[in-house]
């Protein structure tokens, strides 16, 4: 029973931090949100608002580019930061696949990553 209230109370916990995360409501983004990568890595991280295991493989997978984008734009620390956000991603997308994986530790690095300065959506 207590497992379950710990799984429910990240599961909040962390639905809160997705939704309010940003600051800006999705329609403000700028139309040439394409030329800079952060604000491409932004528009991307919008599928972590759906915890599926497909939406976390397409946001792993852009994140890979999204880091290369911002280390060429001459962010090599943005790029780290994209990067252990992207394992953090994986490890979630993983402990959603096995529905038997440590969900809360994986959630607790998701959150970890996310909130670093270098992520700043």
């Amino acid at each position: 029973m207590g497992t379950i209230a710990l799984v429910a109370i990240a599961a909040i916990v962390l639905g809160s931090f997705l939704l309010t995360r940003g600051g800006e409501p999705t329609g403000a983004q700028s139309p040439n949100a394409g030329a800079d990568p952060v604000a491409a890595m932004c528009l991307h991280l919008r599928d972590l608002q759906t915890p599926r295991v497909d939406a976390y493989a397409r946001v792993a997978k852009e994140l890979v580019a999204d880091a290369d984008a911002i280390e060429a734009a001459g962010n090599p620390q943005g790029a780290v930061a994209v990067r252990t956000l992207r394992r953090a991603v994986i490890g979630y997308r993983d402990a959603l696949k096995t529905q038997g994986g440590d969900d809360i530790a994986a959630a607790a690095a998701m959150a970890q990553a996310r909130s670093n300065p270098d992520i700043p959506c």
